[in-house]
């Protein structure tokens, strides 16, 4: 058997997304190009944990996002959904509130009908919030038993503070304190036409922005006033070395890492590169050295997690607590080699491939394309920041890692969370 001849990825272009301003003044932006007649819609509301009035309101407002209207229960709303083969699901994070619709085209009409409902009919009955609370708070007291999960938010809240949008803790007084009349005044002032935008992916002609327009582009609401962005005060954590002893726990659970930038940095593309080598991927030398060699873990990784005000760079992995000591010296160890060490150019090549690969991935059809597009967006970056990272990461050198793992993987700039 003749094995393909390999090439290396040369140039990742991004293409232009369409764009449409509906009725009301909804910004819209699509992706086409589907064999299939299938259709996602998604639109992203300037709102999330940033703004709202307290701790877990966006994220509840989303869980009962189909709770019922004043003529149907959540029940007789998601069975009309089914009905068409569609689905409508809603999240939040921590800049916006998301909606998407996935459907086929034939049946767009009748579902954008249930998304308008959605959009503008939910009361939240008392009954669905009480169901909601129930199952939340039972759902934390098992997430709370998990060592991971524990070392993620002490973690977290050891960044940016535990009353900051990005590092706050779910408690059960939190959920408790959901209430009907805290959901409908979040819902009726934060999903509202001037605070959304917009995108579509599959395939779609005339006909489908016609209907679009009918039934979204003719949406108003009465509640005036723009959002207010807030302005948040991080309260970092002085002590950079955090243990949670949990008795009779027979592994423990590492992160290890740092407040560091987002897309908007000058280092953030060779930096990604930097992760990559390190701890980003199945080859990387964390994976190499702790779990292959000495099978410490069975799995470690490394990542840079990006927001719209920030980012986080961290290590995470789970081993035998008589394992602990050797573990975090092996994680310090490879943070060493790269700050005294030039990376061999085949291990940088193989790096830059993998790294180029999920780039050209990306760009693979309409529904990748929105994805990418709509991160970028949110995050208020230039999609054309897209194929600039692209370039950096393919003329990156060893040096230029080097000189990176010097600057910002300094082992006292890092918090060190063990748990267990």
């Amino acid at each position: 058997m003749t094995l393909p001849e390999i090439h290396s990825i040369e140039k990742v272009s991004f293409p232009k997304p369409e764009e449409v301003i509906l009725r009301n003044g909804i910004r819209l932006y699509g992706f086409n190009g589907t064999k299939n007649d299938i259709l996602r819609i998604d639109l992203a509301f300037n709102s999330g944990r940033w703004n709202e009035p307290a701790k877990l309101v966006a994220d509840s407002t989303a869980h009962l996002f189909k709770s019922g209207t004043a003529r149907m229960t959540s029940f007789e709303l998601s069975e009309k959904i089914d009905t068409y083969g569609s689905t409508i699901k809603a999240s939040s994070g921590y800049h916006t509130f998301n909606v998407s619709l996935y459907c086929m085209n034939r049946f767009l009409e009748p579902s954008l009908q249930l998304l308008k409902t959605c959009l503008t009919e939910i009361i939240f009955p008392q009954n669905e919030i009480d169901l909601f609370q129930k199952n939340s708070i039972s759902k934390l007291k098992v997430r709370q038993e998990k060592n991971d999960y524990l070392a993620d938010v002490a973690f977290k809240k050891a960044i940016y503070g535990d009353m900051h949008p990005y590092g706050y803790e779910t408690t059960g007084q939190d959920i408790k304190n959901i209430s009907q009349p805290v959901l409908q005044k979040f819902y009726a002032a934060d999903l509202k036409p001037e605070n959304c935008t917009m995108f579509i992916a599959g395939k779609y002609a005339d006909e489908e922005i016609r209907l679009i327009n009918e039934y979204l582009g003719k949406w108003e609401t009465d509640i005036q006033g723009s959002i207010v962005n807030r302005n948040w005060e991080e309260h970092v954590n002085e002590e950079n070395k955090i243990k949670i002893h949990k008795e009779k726990s027979v592994q423990a659970s590492i992160v290890i890492g740092k407040k560091l930038f987002n897309k908007h940095h000058e280092d953030y593309a060779a930096f990604s590169l930097l992760n990559t080598v390190f701890g980003g991927y199945f080859s990387s030398r964390l994976m190499s050295n702790i779990r292959e060699e000495k099978g410490l873990t069975y799995g470690i990784y490394s990542g840079l997690n990006t927001f719209r005000n920030s980012g986080t760079f961290s290590i995470h992995t789970d081993t035998n607590v008589e394992s602990l000591e050797l573990c975090l010296r092996e994680i310090y160890s490879e943070i060493d080699r790269l700050q005294n060490e030039l990376i061999p150019e085949d291990e940088i090549s193989l790096a830059k491939n993998y790294l180029l690969g999920k780039f050209l991935d990306k760009t693979d059809g309409p529904f990748h394309q929105i994805e990418v597009f709509k991160s970028y967006f949110l995050e208020r970056v230039d999609i054309h920041k897209f194929e600039e990272f692209e370039e950096t990461i393919s003329q990156t050198d060893a040096v230029s890692l080097q000189r990176l793992a010097q600057k910002y993987l300094l082992k006292e700039s890092m918090c060190e969370v063990v748990v267990g």
